[in-house]
Parts: C-alpha cells; structure tokens; sequence
C-alpha cells in the first residue's frame, strides 16, 4: 500500500514537468527566430519535447496528446490546420522509441529521433502541398528538420543525465 502512494507522489511532478516543458516548447516555437533576412532557424521544439517523454514516460505521449500538439503547432505556424498533428502521428506510429528502447543507448535513440524527424517533415510538406494544391516551398523545412535534428542530442543527453542524477538519488529510498 505504500508503494502506491509513494508511485502517485512521484507522477505530480513528471505531469507537472510534462506540461510545463511542452507548453514552452510551443512558446519557444512561437518566438521569431529569423534576423535580417537570414532563414527562420527555429527547431521544432514541440517534436524534441514529445520524443524525449516518449523515451522518459511513454504513456503520457498518446496520440490525443500528439494530435493536441500538433494542431497547436499549426495554429501557431499560421500553417493549414490538420497538417503537423497528421505528420506527428505518422511519424510517431512509425517511428516511435518502443519500451525496451527507453534505456537503451544514446546513439541509437538520436538515429530514431532522426528518422522520425524526417517522417514528419516529408509527411508535413506533403500534406501541406496537398492542402494548398500547389508544391509547398520546401527549403524551409529542410532548414527547420536540420535544425531539429542538430539540436536533439544536445537536449536528449541533458535530459539523460538528468534521468540519471534522479535515479541515483531515489536509489536511496527505501521499499
């Protein structure tokens, strides 16, 4: 019985970080990026923010939630309504990190992050030219899938290290 009460206890502050950390990733997306003309090199902090909780808590990224996000993204892209929340949940039906992944190695984890990146992306411009009937610029997107993929590693390792340090101070617990 206390074990259960100790594991509610310990889930307020994921959900509390989880909310957190995706509301400003969309905040951070959000903000203009682009100076004097030079290209938007904004990431696509939402999708780094998904993938890093799907590794962390893989329950707490279902797809209400990957829907949730992306038309959020959308509104606050000004693009086509439907486009990204459509690419996330391919691209995270596709390619998402499975349980035994979750502690896997950090190389494989930022190959996986890259090949649902790119899913995303071809699927977003596709769905996107579709939607306008025309091609869709594409050179943008590219800039802002590199970007993203440039900038997961950086952030996947802070977070595992900081899944670390909270591992080696809860190792302590008792039960």
């Amino acid at each position: 019985m206390m074990g259960a009460a100790r594991d509610r206890e310990a889930l307020w502050p994921s959900v509390t970080a989880y909310v957190l950390t995706l509301g400003f990733a969309l905040v951070l997306y959000s903000a203009p990026s682009s100076v004097g003309g030079l290209p938007d090199l904004t990431p696509s902090w939402p999708l780094i923010v998904l993938f890093i909780w799907s590794v962390r808590r893989p329950w707490f990224v279902s797809p209400p939630v990957i829907l949730l996000v992306g038309l959020l993204q959308d509104l606050i892209s000004g693009g086509v309504l439907g486009v990204w929340a459509l690419a996330y949940l391919a691209a995270f039906a596709l390619a998402r990190p499975r349980s035994e992944e979750g502690s896997a190695d950090f190389g494989p984890l930022v190959v996986r992050f890259a090949i649902l990146c790119a899913i995303a992306y071809a699927l977003s411009w596709g769905a996107g030219s579709a939607a306008i009937g025309a091609w869709a610029g594409v050179a943008p997107l590219i800039t802002e899938a590199i970007m993203t993929i440039l900038v997961f590693p950086v952030l996947g390792w802070l977070f595992a290290r900081r899944k670390d340090r909270s591992a080696m101070f809860n190792s302590g617990r008792g039960g």
